[in-house]
């Protein structure tokens, strides 16, 4: 009896040591999940990196950041920074490094059941002088006949401040920067390339570069081949009329096919039109009461940018370096319109004292830059470009002035637009030249800007005389050259232009015998139409791809 007591005994206590060893998680929670970021921004003393906790383990994560050493393996115990705590990503700011010295990074996070390293990357500082930036080069997308789109991200200035950045490319193996080149900015940081005047059915190879005092670095060499000229797809962004009780239907067309955006149950119109790889980006606005709500559509979802309690409408979409930027306004309680662009749907507004009437009619970004065109209607209509908020008057002086669209082209900085109503231009940098006419005009404007090569484009219409019935003619300017798309006997405007290799597309609408607008394109001057004109329709913008 008492063997067996004994044995009881030991079990009891075996189990009760087992409790207590199972005691510190009570609940079965782990240590927490964390992944390390890519690091970037690297300096010789400095550098950026991060991480992302995707799981707590099941118990609240009470410190996060990163650790660092010029040894493999770091722990929290030497160097580390603390960034917040809980999930989700986090950005870590190393400093005190040394020049010319490999470090260890590994991110890291702590919750009850003790600490969780990431994934370990290991990079090097710059020198204190004397070196090359370092420079990755992206992935090449958004590949066509004559287009494709590249970029880099300098991660390290090599010491001295990178003045110019880019790519080259060639159909060589190692392109240089005295070749085919793009200027994207200067500083640390990603950005994003655009290749024009491409050929069909080729091969290309394409770096990055950045150059500082020391001279210029190269990144890994990508490659990639044009497609044919077969079939380049055509995007063009507008609206339609429903043909029943008048109400508008904003949509786009995919190489003449229509994709509606609404309903028809409010009216609606698509203004821009932005195609990046599969995704197809469209901005506009749609009607909900009485006012208007500034919204864009991503693949046919949309996203409204204002709640409706005041009129507002979206202008152009763009994305750069994977962020969406929307131009447009949006009323106040005072009825004022207000410009404004959104980035990623967070509003920035642009006017400066919230009392004067203005609306944003383009934007272009470049590196950290922003671009607006802004008109202000107070107390005379004058066009400005903004400059991430800070304002330059096109005006030159005279009463009335408009900015319909900015483009960015390396460092020059392109405004489509007109003054005193019979007068079209485009500003470069600030510096106006006129567009010639043809006759003699009772409103004129230029709608859009495109830059190919040296070559400028851009396109709107020219109201000819009271004689002759003032009737809008659709038009674009090649390097300051009319060619007329529409022969005065309808109303007609080109609200856009672009080129494709050897092709310039315009896109708008000409009135029919109906009075109807008919929405097409002109291809090298040859009318596409996109509606039957059996219903109002316009298009306002064209992508190629």
């Amino acid at each position: 009896m008492r063997i067996v007591l004994l044995m009881l005994l030991v079990s009891v206590v075996s189990l009760n040591c087992q409790k207590e060893l199972d005691a510190p998680t009570g609940t079965g929670n782990v240590m927490p999940t964390v992944t390390t970021t890519v690091l970037s921004s690297i300096t010789n003393t400095t550098a950026t990196g991060g991480g992302e906790v995707t799981a707590d383990g099941g118990a609240a994560v009470t410190a996060r950041g990163v650790c660092w050493s010029t040894s493999a393996n770091p722990v929290v115990t030497g160097n580390h920074t603390t960034d917040g705590t809980g999930p989700g990503i986090f950005t870590s700011a190393l400093t005190g490094l040394t020049a010319s010295t490999t470090y260890y990074i590994r991110a890291y996070a702590t919750n009850a059941v003790g600490t969780a390293y990431g994934n370990e990357i290991s990079f090097t500082t710059s020198a204190t002088s004397g070196g090359l930036p370092t420079i990755i080069t992206a992935i090449v997308s958004a590949i066509s006949s004559f287009t494709a789109t590249c970029g880099g991200h300098v991660i390290a200035d090599g010491g001295t401040a990178v003045t110019v950045r880019g790519i080259c490319w060639s159909t060589s193996h190692n392109p240089v920067v005295t070749g085919n080149n793009t200027n994207d900015g200067s500083g640390l940081g990603a950005y994003s390339s655009h290749m024009a005047s491409l050929t069909p059915s080729v091969t290309y190879y394409v770096r990055a570069y950045a150059t500082n005092s020391n001279g210029t670095a190269y990144g890994a060499e990508e490659s990639f081949t044009t497609t044919s000229t077969s079939s380049p797809d055509v995007y063009v962004a507008g609206y339609e009329s429903n043909g029943i009780n008048t109400i508008t239907i904003a949509k786009y067309w995919r190489n003449g096919m229509a994709v509606n955006l609404t309903s028809g149950a409010n009216d609606a119109e698509a203004y821009s039109v932005f195609v990046d790889g599969i995704d197809v980006y469209v901005a506009g606005w749609e009607m909900q009461g009485t006012n208007r709500v500034a919204k864009y559509w991503k693949n046919g979802t949309a996203v409204s940018l204002t709640n409706g309690t005041y009129d507002a409408m979206a202008t152009q979409i763009i994305l750069y370096n994977n962020d969406i930027y929307v131009s447009g306004y949006e009323g106040s309680a005072g009825s004022s319109k207000q410009a404004k662009y959104w980035k990623n749907g967070m509003a920035v507004n642009l006017a400066a004292n919230g009392t004067e009437s203005s609306v944003a009619d383009g934007i272009a970004v470049s590196g950290t830059d922003v671009y607006v065109a802004v008109n202000i209607y107070s107390p005379t209509p004058h066009a400005v470009i903004l400059k991430n908020g800070i304002a330059t008057d096109l005006s030159g002086g005279f009463t009335i002035s408009r900015a319909n669209a900015v483009i960015v082209n390396g460092t020059d900085v392109y405004v489509a637009g007109m003054h005193e109503s019979t007068v079209s231009k485009y500003w470069k940098n600030g510096i106006a030249a006129i567009l010639p006419s043809t006759v003699t005009l009772t409103e004129t404007a230029a709608l859009s800007i495109f830059i190919s090569g040296t070559d400028i484009y851009a396109s709107g219409f020219e109201k000819t005389q009271a004689s002759l019935g003032n009737i809008e003619v659709a038009k674009y300017w090649k390097n300051g050259v009319i060619t007329n798309l529409s022969n005065g006997t309808r109303h007609a405007s080109a609200n856009a232009v672009v080129v494709s290799g050897a092709d310039i597309y315009a896109v708008g609408y000409e009135e029919n015998s109906l009075g109807n607008g008919v929405a097409k394109y002109w291809k090298n001057g040859t009318a596409i139409n996109l509606t039957n004109g059996l219903n109002d329709a316009e298009a306002f913008s064209i992508v190629i791809k």
